[in-house]
């Protein structure tokens, strides 16, 4: 793995190599840090001053021992030795070419340009609307009740959560009244619904409900994408209305990614049972596909991957570019603008909270796709 990584600095991997290098990385994140501390531009450049400052022949020496030391055989001793000798196999590996025009020195430069106009992730943002239109911004205010309507408390606590608490069932509206919770691009947010409803909400996103379900059912209308934690209830079933696709439920655990750029909806049910528009229904671990002319089309879903985002994670299984940039332009508020055509597939497991640089330098370990930061605009490129 050193040698693929050396390579990888050294832009010599063959194609194969870097599916290789691209499955390790991929395969845990103990992995994952590996790649990411001995390809990170700061060691690269304290590693080629150390080697210009030192004598070429003792530079060998220090690197053979490394390599040859034997390590006693507790475990946690050997896994904070690795990295070090990893880094001394790539040195030698690498040939000490860390010269002026050698591409080693061009991947630290664009590893530096990456940091440069770093752009850094999403958080917990929120606009609240009320019935009577007034705007309240969840992200600027403190916990506790936020305000209250129809004897409805609105609560925020500090978990990205905001609750709706009825205080008199008795002393409702005569009609139903509606809110509005929007999620911005670089955003997420979580509501728990006046019947106990958990809703996740991903950035770019939108959620339209009543302020006290009333009558026979319980409806709420999404835009964007949001996971759903129904509270059971057989006598009002509940329905996720998402332009013209409903999904209706009594109780169950689900995911509907209904952005409006994609021209299709996916419904990925995690637990339970749900109903798409009346006509299909799906079971555990299938994803219902609802293409632009109602048509529906039922997968086995990734379930992992399918609800990555609301775990605090990006996970990429075969996944094609176009829909990898997406959840990055969402998540980081970005414009993706794209130089080449890349038809790849990307698989990687990501945590959410990193800079964008963090999560670009891993999808380049593939070899296919390159990437220029400029103004909080990713340019995409072979």
């Amino acid at each position: 793995m050193a040698y693929l990584i050396a390579g990888y600095i050294k832009e010599t991997l063959s194609s194969d190599e870097h599916a290789e290098l691209d499955n390790w990385v991929c395969a845990n994140l103990e992995n994952q840090k590996i790649f990411e501390k001995l390809t990170d531009p700061e060691n690269l450049d304290s590693w080629s001053k150390w080697k210009e400052q030192t004598p070429r022949g003792e530079v060998l020496d220090r690197l053979k021992n490394k390599i040859e030391f034997k390590p006693p055989k507790k475990k946690s001793r050997i896994h904070s030795f690795w990295p070090y000798a990893a880094a001394a196999c790539i040195l030698l590996f690498a040939g000490f070419y860390f010269e002026s025009k050698h591409p080693a020195t061009r991947k630290m430069e664009a590893f530096k340009q990456l940091e440069a106009s770093d752009i850094m992730p999403g958080s917990n943002r929120a606009v609240l609307i009320l019935t009577n239109g007034d705007k309240i911004v969840l992200d600027s205010k403190k916990n506790g009740v936020v305000t209250s309507q129809d004897n409805v408390s609105i609560v925020k606590s500090d978990s990205g959560l905001v609750r709706y608490h009825v205080n008199s069932p008795a002393d409702y509206a005569s009609h139903e009244q509606f809110n509005t919770l929007i999620v911005p691009e670089g955003g997420q947010f979580r509501i728990q619904l006046p019947d106990g409803t958990l809703v996740w909400l991903n950035a770019s996103s939108s959620l339209k409900y009543p302020t006290a379900f009333q009558g026979e059912t319980r409806k709420v209308e999404l835009v964007g994408e949001g996971y759903f934690e129904v509270a059971k209830d057989a006598s009002h079933p509940f329905f996720v209305n998402s332009g013209n696709n409903q999904v209706r439920v009594l109780g169950t655990h689900f995911n509907v990614n209904a952005y409006p750029e994609n021209h299709l909806t996916i419904v990925t049910l995690a637990e339970g049972s749900i109903r798409l528009n009346g006509k299909t229904t799906l079971k555990p671990g299938e994803a219902g596909i609802v293409g632009q002319t109602g048509n529906i089309s039922v997968e086995t879903a990734d379930l992992e991957a399918a609800l990555a985002w609301k775990d605090g994670q990006f996970i990429f299984n075969g996944t094609p570019i176009k829909s990898v940039m997406q959840q990055i332009s969402n998540w980081y508020s970005a414009k993706i603008i794209y130089q080449d055509n890349i038809a790849d597939h990307f698989n990687a497991r990501i945590p959410r909270n990193v800079p964008v640089s963090k999560v670009l330098h891993l999808l380049e370990a593939t070899g296919s796709v390159h990437f220029k930061v400029e103004d909080k605009t990713i340019m995409v490129m072979k």
